[in-house]
């Protein structure tokens, strides 16, 4: 075929053209979405207003709690951060957009967390649950497994897994442990490889979770290694954290998955294989774990239903699992699939709440010079006055004001959520922190930037400070709660809270009762890692047996009898178990714990 000057001179210049419309076409596109539309207005970093594209590179930074912190320091209390998006700052605009009265539905950055229509719609999802009725029924279905006083029924089932795992623990002192774990992401957000160091809290956590919801555990922190749960945990968040803000790509990944990937096998078993590279995970071999945590859920929840279908169940309810089958016998609203989603969800967020949690109170407390000390002072001050037991019940917490201090701090300045909860302007639009939010327009608050809200704690509301809490008047408490984001906000609030405030209730003050934290390295400062749950990143920490010195106190006068030697003595009970005869002829005389 001849081509001459002219065909190459034509197709030149076609290119340029189409390059001078396309130009064209994204300069007026960019001009609008700026300057002709109702958040034209707002203020923000100026390649924010254009596209999703700033905010999708701030999520893969995996530091938007800093993010959003600092753009309200520089822009106010309203940001433009897309170009159909903003965050607000305010306790007056948290009311209006997360209040019991609110009309604002969840936004698209919720679709990669559910099925994204790939399924019947009738599962039970509260994440990414959407439509309120459906939401507000399953909530009140499953809500009587998860109270307060159901906690205080199922409470000696996480008595046996902390007393073995403390126990395992102070065998264990003086090995230095990453608070959280580590691991490496690949630039699109996916995880590459992971190197799990045993995912110290999370596998406590995993243990008290499952014997709170089966009475039994599968002992992961005794087993030392992650089983799976973990890493699929945070392969999962990794994932969605960014790919929320562009929905389309996860209904297109969706798409293929179901329809276009299983003919692709048949196609590809027909070819020659290929040389693939393989992803290395840096854990012990699949020999060496223990069985998949999901997948003992799953055999569990049959079980369950196995055993509720050949016989009746139990009048007192002894677990989560139970109680659930009790409601769905009482109330078949309650669908057998929802009983065992709602089990999974357990495990599925459960973990990251407690777990993140305890490991940054923790490291607060061990940061701030004579806070543990404080703490533990408390602790075996109201051991000696008999209002803390040597495995800490739930109503005990309330004997240990400056502990509960210290983990309000540590809530309000490391809360779990590190992205905000976004939410949708419903129709008619509505004007907040005195800018007009048309109709469609997403928004939300970071936890992170309300738990520093300066007029909730005043002009330190960035230091860590337990003793705040006990200079607000009663009223500022009641405002400080109300705008708590910790859980959530509104009818949307975290419906595991009170599971995951009775682990807390037990495990934080067993800890300090039983062991001496510190930093395993100084100077590292608190680095986060937000791919919307927010951990700790590369903090280790190690530990070591207290030997607790507490003075007993004689609560009610003895009787002398025949069996009673003399009034000098009594029987005390160590945390094994053991009965010993302890002389209280000296009065100052200590008793050592060990």
């Amino acid at each position: 075929m001849y081509f001459n000057d002219d065909t190459f001179g034509s197709s030149a210049t076609s290119l340029t053209s189409l390059a001078v419309v396309i130009f064209v076409i994204l300069s007026l596109y960019c001009f609008y979405v700026r300057e002709l539309t109702s958040l034209r207005n707002v203020p923000g970093p100026f390649f924010a207003s254009m596209s999703p594209l700033w905010l999708i590179t701030s999520q893969r930074t995996f530091q938007r709690p800093h993010v959003d912190l600092n753009l309200h320091e520089k822009y106010g209390p309203i940001v433009r951060v897309s170009s159909n998006e903003v965050i607000v700052s305010s306790t007056k605009s948290r009311h209006v957009i997360y209040g019991a009265t609110s009309k604002f539905p969840k936004g698209d950055w919720y679709i990669p967390t559910g099925s994204a229509g790939w399924s019947d719609g009738d599962e039970l999802d509260f994440l990414s649950e959407l439509y309120m009725d459906k939401y507000r029924l399953q909530r009140r279905l499953v809500g009587p497994a998860y109270t307060d006083n159901f906690m205080r029924q199922i409470e000696g089932n996480l008595d046996k897994i902390l007393e073995r795992n403390i126990d395992i623990m102070i065998q264990r002192a003086g090995r230095i442990e990453d608070v959280d774990h580590v691991a490496n992401f690949l630039a699109s957000g996916m995880i590459l490889s992971v190197r799990i160091i045993r995912g110290f809290f999370h596998s406590c956590d995993l243990d008290c979770l499952q014997v709170a919801t089966f009475g039994e555990s599968k002992g992961l922190l005794e087993a030392g290694v992650d089983d799976g749960a973990i890493q699929l945990t945070m392969n999962l968040w990794g994932y969605m954290h960014w790919v929320g803000y562009v929905p389309v790509y996860h209904r297109a990944k969706k798409w293929f998955n179901m329809i276009v990937k299983p003919k692709l096998r048949i196609i590809l078993a027909m070819l020659p294989s290929l040389p693939t590279r393989k992803t290395t995970i840096h854990s012990k071999p699949a020999s060496q774990m223990t069985e998949h945590v999901f997948v003992w859920v799953r055999k569990r929840i049959r079980d369950r239903f196995d055993s509720f279908a050949s016989q009746k169940l139990p009048t007192q309810a002894t677990d989560i699992a139970t109680r659930l089958l009790q409601i769905h016998a009482e109330k078949p609203a309650l669908k057998p699939h929802w009983v065992a989603e709602m089990l999974g969800t357990n495990f599925g967020a459960g973990v990251e709440t407690t777990a993140i949690t305890i490991s940054s109170f923790l490291d607060f407390v061990i940061s701030h010079p004579g806070c543990q000390e404080k703490v533990q002072k408390e602790i075996d001050e109201a051991r000696e006055a008999g209002k803390l037991s040597k495995l800490p019940k739930l109503r005990e917490i309330e004997s240990l004001p400056y502990l509960s201090a210290c983990l309000n701090e540590s809530k309000r300045l490391h809360p779990v959520v590190g992205s905000p909860l976004q939410r949708v302007v419903p129709h008619g639009g509505i004007e907040l922190e005195g800018k007009w939010l048309p109709a469609g327009t997403a928004v939300g608050i970071n936890p992170w930037v309300m738990g520093r809200n300066k007029s909730l704690f005043g002009a330190d509301a960035d230091a860590f400070r337990p003793e705040r809490w006990f200079e607000m008047s009663r009223e500022q408490l009641k405002a400080c709660e109300a705008n708590s984001m910790f859980f959530g906000a509104g009818v949307r609030s975290c419906p595991g809270k009170h599971l995951a405030q009775a682990i807390l209730s037990k495990v934080l003050p067993l800890l300090l009762m039983e062991l001496c934290w510190s930093h395993a390295q100084s100077g590292t400062g608190r680095p986060i890692r937000s791919a919307f749950m927010t951990r700790l990143h590369k903090v280790k920490v190690q530990w070591k047996k207290r030997e607790v010195v507490r003075r007993m106190v004689q609560e009610t006068p003895r009787e002398t009898s025949a069996e009673t030697s003399s009034l000098n003595t009594i029987s005390a009970t160590d945390r094994s178990g053991r009965n010993t005869e302890v002389s209280l002829r000296d009065e100052a005389e200590p008793i050592v714990f060990v």
